[in-house]
């Protein structure tokens, strides 16, 4: 109100009484005061306000959307943030996983922001090479999306041309040149070597089962330990029940618990290494929720 304090001239309308009628939003409502959150709370409970140095009350019918980083379960049991204010607060509640547990939002996160870096601040950079969001993928980002804005906005500072590429990437976080270029250290090998090795991994992890193990026989104990010098080279191509009976001989062996995990672990890394890391695909493909294949990769420790 005017008067009501040094520099007070004219009287001016509070947040709650601009947004009579509509909605308000309050940002990190868990660094907010005590003495605020009372008001706040008469507010809500009560509809009511009183501007500073008023004497009359004044209603309001304001629809509010909180926001906050901090565990506010945990401030309401050490007494600094008020349990019936929480409990006014906490009708309807969205959770957001953090950047780490949802890289497959990683691209689109980047593109947002840089398109929003050139319009704020007239940078160039409108996009980022592949190995720099592999590096950006590898990082375990302990700031969250903001520091994945910040590390944008100053990469699209100093790169030179209209791409992100890796060395424009801040060098006060080795960790993500460290990942990248540990990745490099792969030796070269021509593609189609690759893809031979490739397609016989499987064969040659579980070829000594198989000459030890009479493939159709697997209830009996005996072993043939015998190579014959005729033996043949195993086949580059399998049918679809050898590859079953190869893995079963080989498998069989272990308790159903290990043999359980084993083969879950290695559909989430195969579906995730198809769906190129997007968590969304690749619970598709297994036939999961996300939350779920999340859950899964957490308790394996599984890194792609």
């Amino acid at each position: 109100e005017k008067g009501s304090f040094t520099g007070a001239t004219d009287a001016k309308a509070g947040q709650f009484e601009l947004c009579h009628g509509g909605t308000l939003f309050l940002d990190e409502i868990g660094d907010m005061q005590l003495a605020t959150q009372t008001k706040i709370l008469r507010a809500i409970q009560e509809g009511e306000i009183q501007r500073v140095g008023a004497t009359k009350i004044k209603k309001v019918d304001v629809r509010l959307l909180a926001a906050t980083h901090k565990d506010l379960e945990g401030m309401v049991k050490d007494k600094s943030f008020r349990e019936d204010l929480y409990y006014r607060l906490n009708v309807v509640r969205i959770e957001t996983p953090a950047l780490r547990e949802r890289m497959e939002d990683l691209p689109e996160l980047i593109d947002f922001m840089l398109q929003r870096l050139s319009k704020k601040y007239g940078t160039n950079a409108s996009g980022i090479s592949k190995d720099a969001v592999q590096a950006l993928r590898h990082y375990k980002w302990p700031g969250n999306v903001r520091e994945l804005e910040n590390i944008l906005h100053s990469a699209s500072v100093v790169c030179k041309g209209k791409r992100i590429l890796l060395k424009d990437l801040p060098e006060s976080l080795p960790e993500i040149h460290e990942d990248s270029s540990s990745e490099k250290t792969t030796p070269n090998i021509p593609n189609d070597t690759v893809e031979r090795d490739e397609s016989s991994t499987l064969d040659e992890r579980l070829q000594p089962s198989v000459k030890d193990e009479k493939v159709g026989n697997f209830g009996s104990n005996e072993t043939n330990t015998s190579t014959p010098d005729n033996l043949s080279p195993p086949p580059t191509s399998i049918s679809l029940k050898e590859s079953y009976d190869i893995a079963y001989a080989h498998t069989r062996k272990l308790t159903d618990a290990n043999l359980l995990e084993l083969v879950e672990k290695e559909m989430i890394q195969r579906s995730l290494t198809e769906s190129g890391g997007n968590q969304v695909k690749a619970s598709a493909l297994l036939g999961i929720t996300r939350a779920t294949l999340r859950k899964r990769i957490d308790a394996y420790s599984i890194r792609y």
